[in-house]
């Protein structure tokens, strides 16, 4: 289902109008650089008014959503369908796996004869999707979207590069030496596409030979987006004929949701000159395309990590993020990930026990599975207590006084960050329950997650980190935090980065990894 079809084009109908003139029909307006109203009414051909065209008024909206979704070549349109392009990011499909790769990809074909490097593509954005992604935390209701599953640019992808692995190369000439070994997956990265809530896959020694290639770019670079999807995916299948992904993990998506891999290559795109807009009216409807001079080749560094690096220089944190998933040369190692995950302990290295000094912390507030705390019935006794001990009186290293800190530890969470949080309080407390406009604060935490009534905002009201030191110094806070209209607790889907599936708690339902959990506040020093 295409994009467009979330605003019927019947919108764009001349119905109810008288014949228009002979000058208002084929092409009506051309014009290159930037698609908006502004261009289209300067430029539109002499004898045809936009009276004529839009007779129900709302010309310049309408022109404007078809420079959106219109003009672009819509990534749907390459294969036809939603169902296919979802199916092939996941690793299966007609195409990958149908059986008659021949037949399959003659519609591929002519797509990349005909148009591959002569349009400007559009990045995957499917109508499909809007409603599954706003229900899910993956859209706001200012900016919806349909992006696919593991590459959402909104809420999953905050490291601004995107991946594709094959590990089939029957239909082409050989990956040659343009291979990587693959370290490991966290499968709870991509449940959409492997339908297993949790798990992990490790790749010890040698595996069937893989080739990985991808895109990265640095914000405000986003218009060739959807041409730079096209090369890494779809064009590569056919140039190349390289087909399938790793177990377990989508064939293509944001790195977050990509397996672990030593190296990939980078691809980039690039265009000649302006890209050029022709809107035809066919006596029924406005109707609009492109066209444009559109050039596939390696990225400056060839290398994905090494282009990474270089468009993020002087970002540390955002550099070393990347080692989890181009982990480099040389450094496919998993001992440290399998003591992570707890498949064995090494001294020194586990995340999942931390050390709860009784002198800096609280006894647990309230928890869940082995830190069970019975929570008291009486919730506005129980958030009062919660509350005079955030307001217990702890100073900063200068004895500035400031509110005392929430922690949670999470031993079964399966995000590593998520294992341990540090909740640090900017602003007064919100009311409480017992006066207008107030919230329990303790529900808040427990299953309520929200941002309205609570003045509750992580830009201004409060920042999480990921150690105790962070969190003194104000250092390194998380920079993503989504929140709950429905019975999600603390943190919903905030991680340091980006978007975090499940490492949620709920007194209220059930789901989420966070089963065994418990909240501590930190004593006055």
């Amino acid at each position: 289902m295409a994009k467009i079809s979330n605003y019927a084009l019947v919108a764009y109908l001349a119905s109810g109008a008288t014949l228009t003139s002979a000058d208002c029909t084929g092409d009506i307006s051309t014009f290159s650089g930037e698609c908006t109203y502004q261009k289209f009414s300067n430029n539109l051909k002499t004898g045809c008014t936009v009276a004529e065209l839009f007779p129900n008024g709302d010309a310049e909206a309408k022109v404007e959503t078809l420079c959106k979704y219109d003009a672009p070549v819509q990534f749907v349109e390459i294969m036809g369908t939603y169902q296919r392009d979802r199916r092939y990011f996941a690793g299966g499909g007609p195409l990958v796996d149908g059986g008659n790769y021949t037949h399959e990809s003659a519609r591929l074909k002519r797509f990349e004869e005909n148009m591959g490097s002569k349009a400007l593509i559009s990045f995957p954005d499917y109508a499909a999707r809007e409603v599954y992604n706003s229900r899910n935390g993956l859209a706001t209701d200012d900016k919806p979207n349909g992006y696919p599953a593991n590459m959402n640019l909104f809420a999953s992808c905050q490291l601004n590069t995107v991946m594709c692995c094959f590990t089939d190369d029957s239909n082409g000439d050989g990956f040659g030496d343009d291979t990587t070994d693959v370290c490991r997956h966290d499968l709870a990265d991509s449940p959409q596409s492997n339908h297993i809530k949790r798990g992990w896959s490790v790749f010890p020694g040698t595996e069937t030979p893989t080739h990985c290639r991808g895109f990265t770019w640095k914000d405000g670079e986003e218009e060739l987006l959807g041409n730079m999807m096209y090369d890494i995916s779809y064009r590569t299948t056919i140039k190349k004929g390289y087909l399938k992904g790793i177990p377990g993990a989508p064939m293509c998506g944001c790195v977050e949701h990509m397996p672990t891999v030593e190296t990939a290559k980078c691809r980039t795109a690039t265009k000649t000159g302006d890209i050029q807009f022709t809107f035809t009216y066919d006596g029924a409807k406005v109707s609009a395309s492109n066209t444009a001079d559109i050039t596939y080749e390696d990225c400056d560094n060839r290398d994905l990590k090494g282009q990474f690096v270089a468009n993020n220089q002087g970002d540390e944190t955002k550099i070393a993020a990347m080692d989890d998933h181009l982990a480099g040369l040389g450094v496919c190692t998993n001992e440290d990930y399998l003591s992570e995950t707890e498949i064995y302990v090494r001294e020194g290295v586990s995340t999942r026990y931390p050390n709860v000094d009784p002198a800096v912390w609280s006894d647990i507030v309230v928890g869940e599975g082995i830190y069970f705390q019975p929570k008291d019935l009486d919730f506005e006794v129980a958030d009062d207590r919660f509350r005079q001990m955030i307001d217990a009186g702890c100073v900063d290293s200068d004895d500035e006084e400031r509110h005392c800190i929430i922690r949670r530890v999470c031993t079964s969470c399966t995000s590593k960050p998520h294992r341990d949080i540090y909740y640090k309080r900017l602003t007064d407390l919100p009311l409480p329950s017992t006066e207008s406009g107030g919230v329990n604060l303790l529900r808040l935490f427990m299953s309520y997650w929200d941002n309205k009534p609570a003045n509750n905002m992580a830009a201004g009201d409060f920042a999480l980190y990921s150690t105790y030191e962070d969190a003194l110094e104000g250092t390194n806070a998380w920079t993503y935090c989504s929140y709950s209209t429905s019975s999600y607790g603390f943190p919903h889907n905030c991680g340091p980065t980006g978007y975090v599936w499940h490492q949620w708690n709920s007194y209220a339902r059930g789901g989420g990894y966070a089963n065994h959990h418990a909240f501590y506040v930190e004593l006055p020093q």
